[in-house]
C-alpha cells in the first residue's frame, strides 16, 4: 500500500511538473526598423581662429556633399526579443539589438557593437520589473515620449538628450521599472555606463586609455579595480499619461567622471581639462488634440559638467515641436536652441521641416528639410598650462563642440556634423520600413 500510495504520488506529481511546464508560455520576435535616404548637406565657411582648432581646416572650410545615407528619420535597428510567462505574476523576457548602415551594410553606431543599443535580460514580478546589461537610459525615454519624431538623425527635439552620451545607452546597468495606472517610474544604476580614463573624439577599441576614447566608447564601460567610482551612474524617470491627449515626465541624470581626462587627440595629446561629474535634469510633455490628431510638444533640458577645478559647463536646450496628419500624410516643424549658460557663451539655433507620406502602417516615404546655426560665443581657456601658454582655447556652440571633445557619440544629422560659426542646410528624401 504505501509502495502504492508513493507510486501514485510520483506519478501525480510528474504530471504537475509537466503541466506547468505545458502552461508556460514563450514568445520570440525577430524585428527591425530600416531606414534609408538621398541628403545633400552644405555646411558653410566657419571661424576656429584663435582656438585649438586653427590648424585644422576640416572644422572651418565651407563644404557640400551628396550622400545616401541612413538613420535620418529613424534609426536603423535589427533585433531578436522574447519572453516567457511563467505564471503568478512573473515573466522572463530579454532583448538584443544591433544597428547597420543601409548604404554599406556594415555595423553602425556603438563603436560597431554587435548588440550595441540593447542587450539585457528582464524578470518582471507582481512589484516590478527588473532588468540587468546594456540599456538605454531613463532619460532616454522621456524624450521618446515627447518628441513628435522618433529622435533619428533629423530629430531635433533630442538636442538636449546627446548632450551626453550616457544619457542615451548605459553598459552594465540595473533598472527597475514600475508601472500603476498612468504612472511610470523608472530607477537605473550602473557600476561604469562607460567612462574611461581619458575622454577624446577618439573612437573604438584602438582609441584605448592612452589616447581617450568617446564617452560611452566601446571598451570604456569597462569594470576595473581601483577605478575610484568612474562612470557610475544614476537616472530616473518619472512620466504620467494625464489623460489620453496628454502626457508630462520629468528625468534625472548623473554620472560620476572620477576626474577622467578631457584631452585633446593627436601626435601629443594634451589635457584640456578633468571631468569630475555631470548632471542633467529634463521636463516635458506632449499634448494630442482629440479627433484631430495633431500634436504639440515641448523638451527643456538642463546640463552640467562639473570639473576638477570646482569650475562647471552648463547647457540649457529647449524644443519645441508640432506634426498634423491629414489623412496618409503628416506635415511638422521642430525648433532648438541651445546654448552654453557659461564656458565659451556659445548658442545653436535649429529647425527641421517634416513631411511624410505613409504608404501603409509599416512603410513611409518622407522629406526633412532643415538647417543649424552656430554661433562661436568666447574663447573659453582650457585648464592646460601649456595650452594656455601658446594662447590655445576653445570657442563655438554646443552642437560642433562636444562632438570634438568627445561627448557626442554622432553629430549634427546623421553625422553630417556642422562647423563652428557657420549655418549648416540639410535636405533629404528617404524610405522607412518596419518589420
Amino acid at each position: 500500500m504505501q509502495k502504492t500510495a508513493l507510486t501514485k504520488a510520483l506519478a501525480l506529481a510528474l504530471v504537475a511538473l509537466g503541466t506547468g511546464s505545458a502552461m508556460a508560455q514563450s514568445s520570440v520576435t525577430i524585428y527591425g526598423n530600416l531606414d534609408v535616404a538621398l541628403d545633400n548637406v552644405h555646411k558653410g565657411q566657419g571661424d576656429v581662429s584663435g582656438t585649438i582648432y586653427s590648424t585644422s581646416t576640416s572644422l572651418s572650410a565651407p563644404s557640400t556633399l551628396t550622400r545616401v545615407t541612413s538613420s535620418v528619420s529613424s534609426v536603423n535597428a535589427i533585433g531578436v526579443k522574447g519572453t516567457e510567462d511563467m505564471g503568478g505574476g512573473y515573466k522572463t523576457n530579454f532583448v538584443l539589438e544591433g544597428q547597420m548602415q543601409l548604404d554599406t551594410g556594415a555595423q553602425s553606431g556603438q563603436d560597431n557593437r554587435m548588440w550595441g543599443r540593447q542587450a539585457y535580460v528582464g524578470l518582471t514580478t507582481p512589484v516590478g520589473e527588473v532588468r540587468l546589461g546594456r540599456q538605454y537610459a531613463p532619460m532616454f525615454y522621456a524624450f521618446y515620449f515627447d518628441t513628435v519624431e522618433v529622435l533619428g538623425g533629423a530629430d531635433i527635439q533630442g538636442s538636449g538628450l546627446v548632450v551626453n552620451n550616457l544619457q542615451v545607452r548605459q553598459d552594465n546597468q540595473v533598472s527597475y521599472w514600475l508601472k500603476t495606472g498612468g504612472l511610470l517610474g523608472v530607477l537605473s544604476y550602473s557600476p561604469n555606463a562607460g567612462v574611461d580614463q581619458k575622454i577624446s573624439s577618439q573612437r573604438g577599441q584602438a582609441a584605448g586609455t592612452a589616447v581617450g576614447q568617446i564617452v560611452g566608447g566601446a571598451t570604456a564601460g569597462n569594470e576595473t579595480a581601483g577605478s575610484g567610482g568612474r562612470g557610475k551612474t544614476w537616472g530616473l524617470l518619472l512620466n504620467y499619461q494625464a489623460m489620453p491627449s496628454l502626457l508630462v515626465n520629468g528625468s534625472y541624470h548623473f554620472n560620476d567622471f572620477g576626474n577622467a581626462q578631457l584631452v585633446l587627440p593627436g601626435s601629443t595629446v594634451y589635457t584640456l581639462f578633468e571631468l569630475d561629474k555631470y548632471t542633467g535634469i529634463q521636463l516635458g510633455g506632449k499634448y494630442t488634440i482629440p479627433d484631430v490628431g495633431t500634436q504639440f510638444s515641448a523638451i527643456f533640458h538642463k546640463g552640467k559638467f562639473s570639473m576638477d577645478s570646482g569650475e562647471h559647463i552648463g547647457v540649457d536646450t529647449w524644443a519645441l515641436g508640432v506634426k498634423h496628419p491629414i489623412n496618409n500624410f503628416a506635415i511638422g516643424a521642430q525648433f532648438a536652441y541651445m546654448h552654453f549658460t557659461n564656458f565659451t557663451k556659445g548658442k545653436d539655433k535649429s529647425l527641421m521641416l517634416i513631411g511624410d507620406y505613409n504608404f501603409s502602417k509599416r512603410t513611409k516615404l518622407y522629406v526633412r528639410a532643415g538647417f543649424l546655426k552656430d554661433e562661436r560665443g568666447d574663447r573659453a581657456p582650457s585648464e592646460n598650462a601649456t595650452l594656455n601658454a601658446v594662447g590655445a582655447e576653445i570657442a563655438g556652440g554646443p552642437a560642433p563642440l562636444l562632438v570634438g571633445l568627445g561627448s557626442l557619440e554622432t553629430p549634427f544629422f546623421s553625422g553630417a556634423g556642422a562647423n563652428i560659426d557657420a549655418t549648416s542646410r540639410v535636405i533629404a528624401i528617404g524610405i522607412r520600413h518596419q518589420f
